[in-house]
C-alpha cells in the first residue's frame, strides 16, 4: 500500500449492473465508469480503491446532468449543436444555471452531503472528455471551494453543470475536435482539505520529458492560487538516483504573491503572506521526497506519467486529482561524443524534415555516397535512413540520437588501409578524372530531355540514372583522392604540434580554390555588372526579388543581363536553395532567390584590394621556424600542406558535383506528380513528394491507372500530409543532443519553463480582458497572468509569456497541448517588453530572447 495511504471506505459495487444512479460514493467508482462519472471522478475513485490518500466524497453522475438538461427542456437544443457558436453555449449555460433542480436529484444530493458529515466541501466538475491522455481540459469547467451548507452545494452543482458551456470550454472542445453532442458532465463533491501547503506534482519533467525527474510546485494555503496562475510557486526538481533514492537537485523559491484560504461562512479569500512567516509553509526535502514516492506510485498504478494535485494538512499528503500528462515531450535523448557530433552535423545538413520521396530516393543515395569513403576504409556498414531516424508510415519523424554502426572484421585493417592509400600521390588535375567528366556530361544530356515527352517507365528510368550518377560524381572521386588528403592532414597536424603552431591550422586551410569559391566570384561579377549599369542598378533597387525577372525582360539592358544570368544558372543553378533535398527548389527552380542575393551584393560596397591570402602568410611565417624552415621537415611540411588543402577541395567540390542531379530528379518527380494530378490521385504536382519511390514504381500498365490505385495513392498522400503537419514545430534533430546551455541571442527575460519549443514573433502586451481584441495571429502574447478564460487567445498566439504562473498553471498546460512555447513567472515581462518588439520565446529553457533578425517586408528568400 502506498506511503500514507488509507484503506478504502466501503465495498466496490458494480455500477454497470445497477440502475443508472444519480449519486455514487467516490469509493465505488473507477476507470470503467468514465461515461457515468467523468475523468476526474473515475481517477479519484480508482486511487481511493487502491488505497491512496484521497479525501472522501461522492459523485453527482452524468445521469443527473441528463436529468437536469431534460428538466430545463434543453435536450433538442443540445442535440442540434454540432458546431456551437459562443452565443449558443451562453444560452444553454444561462438556462442550466437558472433551471430548478429536479426534486429527486436535490433530495439525493442533500442526503449524500449529510452522510459525508456536512462541513466544508469542494465541488469540482468531472467531464467525460476530461483528464484523458490526449486532452486534460485543464480549467475548462468550474470549481467551487469551501461550501459550508446544503444550499451552497446545490447551487455549486448546478453551476458546475452549466460551466460545460462556457465560451472557453466550447472553444477548447472545438479546437480538440470533440463532438459537443456526446459530452456529459459529472460533479465531484469532496471534503475540503484546509491545506497548509498545496500544489502540483509531475511524475516526469513536463518541459524536457525526463522520466527520471519529478517536478513539484508548492504554494501556501489552497492550491487554487497555483493552478489559476495567480501565484508564482516554489519549484522543486527531484531526480532519482541509480539506487532508487530521490534527491532534490534544484529549488527555486516562489514569490507567493498571495495566500488563498477558506473564508468563514463559505468561499475563499486572498490574503497577503507575511515574509517572516513563510518558512513554516515551505516543503522540506523530506516532504518533497515523500511526495515524489507517492507520485511515482500513482504513475505505476495508471501506467503513464501523471499530473497530480496534492495538499498537505496535519502532517499528511492528500491527493486531490490525478490525470495523465498531456503533450509530454519525448525523454531527453542520450548520446555519446560521436552521437553529439553526428547530431550537430545532421541538424546542419537536414534542417528540415525530408518528404517520403526524399527519404526513399535522393536522401539515402546521398547518405550512402557521402559515407562511402569511411565505409570502404573501415569496413563498417554505413547507417541507413531507418537506422539513423525514427520513420513512421514513411515519414521521417526524428533523429535517433545514436550512431548505429555495424563493424566488420575489416575494421581491424583500417589503419593499414589508410596508410597504404595515403601513399598515393595527389592528382593535381583530379577534376579532369574521366569518370567525373563523363558523369557531368551525362547529367547535361539528361537535362536536355523533355519530361513531358517521356513515358512513365522512361521517367522512372531517368530518376534511377540520375541517382546512379552520384557514384562517379561523388563516391569514386572521394575514394581515390581523400586518403592522400587525410594522410597529409594528419602529418600537418603533427608538424604544427612540433613547431607550436597548431593554432595556424585554420589559416593554412583557408582560401582553397573550390567550386563554391568559383561560384561566389561569378556572383560577384554579376553584381559588379549591375553596379556598373545605372539602369540595372535602378531596377534592382526599386523592385522586389520576385518581380525582377519580369521587369528585366521588358528592358533591353535587362534582357542582356538575363542572358548572362541564365548562363550562370546553367552552370551553377543545381545548387540547393535551402537544403539538399529534391523536394526543395534549387537555384534554377527558384531564380528569385539568386536575384535577391544579387540585390544585396549589388548594393554592398565592393571589397577593396586585399594583400596576400591568409594561408600564404601563415605558411611563410611557419617556414621561418627553425624546425620547419630547413630540410627535411621543410619539404615534408609543404607536401603535407598541399595534400591537406587538396582534402578540403575534394570534400567541397564533390558535394558541389553531387548536387548536379537534383534539378533533373526534381523535374522528373514533378512530371510524375502532374500526371497523377491528371489521373485524380493528387491535387497538386508537389504532393508527389508525399509518396515513396516504391509507390511511384507501383504505377504500371495502361494509363490512366485503375480507380482503386488512384484512391490508394490519394489516401497515402493525404495521410502522410496530415502526419507531417502534426510534426510541424517538432525538430528533426533534437537540439538538446548538441546545444550548450546559454546558447542563442541575448536574454531579455528569464522565467519558469511552461511549455517547450521555440517561437519567434512580435510582442503584443495584453494586460486585461478588455484588450483581448488587440492580439493578432502569430504574435507573442505577453500578459501579467493568465487563467482558463484567457486560453481561447492561445489559438492566435505564437507563444505565451506571463509575469506570474508556473508549469502547473492552466495556461502552461493548455499551451503544451496547443503546441506553443510558454514562459511563466517572468516577473516583469509586461513592463520590459513593448508592442511590436520581435522576440524569440524558448519555452524549453524558460527564456525570452532578442530575435536574431527582424524580417522586413518582401525580404528575399527561398521559395517554399
Amino acid at each position: 500500500m502506498p506511503e500514507g495511504a488509507e484503506h478504502p471506505v466501503g465495498n466496490r459495487r458494480p455500477v454497470s449492473n445497477a440502475i443508472t444512479p444519480l449519486i455514487l460514493p467516490l469509493e465505488e467508482v473507477g476507470r470503467e465508469d468514465l461515461a457515468l462519472v467523468g475523468g476526474k471522478a473515475a481517477n479519484l475513485g480508482e486511487l481511493l480503491r487502491a488505497g491512496f490518500p484521497v479525501p472522501a466524497g461522492f459523485v453527482v453522475t452524468t445521469a443527473a446532468y441528463d436529468r437536469l438538461v431534460a428538466h430545463a427542456g434543453l435536450e433538442v437544443t443540445i442535440s442540434r449543436m454540432l458546431d456551437p457558436r459562443p452565443e449558443d453555449g451562453a444560452a444553454v449555460r444561462e438556462a442550466l444555471a437558472r433551471a430548478p433542480m429536479p426534486p429527486e436529484l436535490e433530495r439525493e444530493i442533500r442526503t449524500a452531503y449529510r452522510r459525508l458529515g456536512r462541513g466544508p466541501v469542494a465541488v469540482r466538475s468531472s467531464a467525460t472528455a476530461e483528464d484523458l491522455p490526449g486532452a486534460a481540459f485543464a480549467g475548462q469547467q468550474d470549481t467551487f471551494l469551501n461550501l459550508v451548507d446544503p444550499e451552497a452545494v446545490l447551487a455549486a452543482v448546478r453551476r458546475c453543470f452549466a460551466s460545460l458551456w462556457t465560451d472557453r470550454a466550447v472553444a477548447y472542445r472545438e479546437r480538440r475536435g470533440f463532438d459537443p453532442r456526446g459530452l456529459r458532465l459529472a460533479v465531484v463533491v469532496q471534503r475540503l482539505v484546509e491545506a497548509r501547503t498545496a500544489g502540483v506534482l509531475f511524475t516526469a519533467n513536463p518541459v524536457t520529458g525526463a522520466r527520471e525527474e519529478v517536478v513539484i510546485e508548492a504554494v501556501p494555503g489552497l492550491g487554487e492560487a497555483l493552478v489559476s496562475g495567480l501565484v508564482t510557486p516554489d519549484r522543486l526538481l527531484l531526480r532519482r538516483r541509480p539506487w532508487g533514492r530521490w534527491r532534490v537537485v534544484a529549488r527555486t523559491p516562489g514569490r507567493w504573491e498571495v495566500l488563498i484560504r477558506p473564508r468563514e461562512g463559505g468561499g475563499t479569500e486572498p490574503v497577503p503572506l507575511d515574509t517572516a512567516g513563510r518558512g513554516g509553509f515551505r516543503l522540506s526535502d523530506r516532504e518533497a521526497r515523500r511526495l515524489a514516492r507517492l507520485g511515482r506510485a500513482i504513475e505505476r498504478h495508471f501506467g503513464s506519467p501523471q499530473d497530480v494535485e496534492w495538499a498537505r494538512a496535519d502532517g499528511r499528503s492528500l491527493i486531490l486529482q490525478a490525470r495523465p500528462m498531456t503533450a509530454l515531450p519525448e525523454p531527453p535523448p542520450r548520446a555519446g561524443r560521436m552521437g553529439r557530433t553526428l547530431a550537430a552535423l545532421m541538424a546542419e545538413i537536414v534542417p528540415v524534415r525530408p518528404y517520403p520521396l526524399d527519404a526513399t530516393s535522393w536522401f539515402p543515395a546521398l547518405l550512402t555516397e557521402a559515407l562511402a569513403f569511411a565505409s570502404h576504409l573501415t569496413g563498417v556498414v554505413p547507417p541507413s535512413v531507418e537506422t539513423l531516424f525514427v520513420v513512421d508510415d514513411d515519414i521521417v519523424v526524428r533523429f535517433r540520437g545514436g550512431v548505429p554502426l555495424r563493424p566488420t572484421p575489416a575494421l581491424l585493417l583500417a589503419p593499414w588501409r589508410l596508410l597504404m592509400a595515403g601513399r598515393r600521390l595527389p592528382t593535381a588535375d583530379w577534376r579532369q578524372d574521366p569518370d567525373l567528366q563523363w558523369a557531368r556530361a551525362r547529367i547535361r544530356t539528361l537535362e536536355r530531355r523533355d519530361p513531358s515527352a517521356l513515358s512513365w517507365r522512361e521517367l522512372l528510368d531517368t530518376a534511377r540514372e540520375a541517382l546512379a550518377l552520384l557514384r562517379p560524381l561523388a563516391r569514386e572521386p572521394r575514394l581515390r583522392h581523400l586518403p592522400a588528403g587525410i594522410s597529409g592532414l594528419v602529418r600537418l597536424r603533427l608538424l604544427l604540434a612540433l613547431a607550436g603552431g597548431g593554432r595556424r591550422l585554420g589559416d593554412l586551410l583557408s582560401g582553397v580554390e573550390t567550386m563554391t569559391a568559383e561560384t561566389n566570384r561569378r556572383l560577384e561579377a554579376l553584381a559588379a555588372r549591375i553596379r556598373s549599369d545605372p539602369e540595372l542598378a535602378a531596377l534592382f533597387s526599386a523592385h522586389e526579388a520576385s518581380e525582377l525577372w519580369s521587369v528585366l525582360e521588358r528592358r533591353p539592358s535587362g534582357r542582356a543581363f538575363l542572358g548572362e544570368f541564365q548562363t550562370f544558372l546553367d552552370e551553377y543553378g543545381h545548387r540547393e536553395a535551402a537544403v539538399s533535398l529534391v523536394s526543395m527548389p534549387t537555384w534554377r527552380d527558384a531564380p528569385e532567390t539568386v536575384l535577391g542575393l544579387l540585390q544585396g551584393l549589388a548594393g554592398a560596397v565592393p571589397a577593396a584590394g586585399e594583400g596576400p591570402p591568409a594561408w600564404e602568410l601563415a605558411r611563410d611565417q611557419l617556414l621561418f621556424h627553425p624546425l620547419l624552415g630547413k630540410p627535411p621537415l621543410r619539404g615534408a611540411f609543404l607536401a603535407s600542406l598541399e595534400r591537406a588543402r587538396r582534402l578540403v577541395q575534394v570534400r567541397e567540390d564533390t558535394h558541389f558535383f553531387a548536387t548536379m542531379p537534383m534539378p533533373v530528379l526534381r523535374r522528373t518527380f514533378l512530371e510524375l506528380g502532374r500526371r497523377l494530378v491528371a489521373a485524380g490521385a493528387l491535387d497538386a504536382p508537389e504532393e508527389v513528394f508525399h509518396l515513396t519511390r516504391s509507390d511511384l514504381e507501383g504505377v504500371e500498365g495502361a494509363w490512366p491507372p485503375p480507380a482503386s490505385l488512384v484512391s490508394h495513392l490519394r489516401s497515402l498522400a493525404r495521410r502522410r500530409r496530415e502526419r507531417r503537419a502534426a510534426l510541424e514545430g517538432v525538430p528533426l534533430v533534437d537540439p538538446r543532443l548538441f546545444r550548450r546551455p546559454g546558447e542563442g541571442a541575448d536574454v531579455l527575460l528569464r522565467g519558469t519553463p511552461g511549455s517547450p519549443g521555440l517561437a519567434e514573433g512580435p510582442v503584443r502586451v495584453v494586460r486585461d480582458p478588455s484588450q483581448w481584441g488587440r492580439l493578432r495571429d502569430g504574435e507573442v502574447l505577453v500578459a501579467p497572468y493568465t487563467n482558463p478564460s484567457w486560453t481561447p487567445l492561445f489559438r492566435r498566439a505564437a507563444a505565451v509569456v506571463a509575469d506570474t504562473g508556473s508549469v502547473g498553471s492552466h495556461a502552461a498546460i493548455v499551451a503544451r497541448e496547443y503546441g506553443i512555447p510558454a514562459v511563466m513567472a517572468t516577473v516583469e515581462g509586461t513592463r520590459r517588453l513593448v508592442d511590436g518588439e520581435r522576440v524569440r520565446v524558448d519555452g524549453t529553457r524558460g527564456l525570452v530572447l532578442r530575435a536574431a533578425t527582424a524580417p522586413t517586408s518582401g525580404a528575399p528568400g527561398p521559395r517554399r
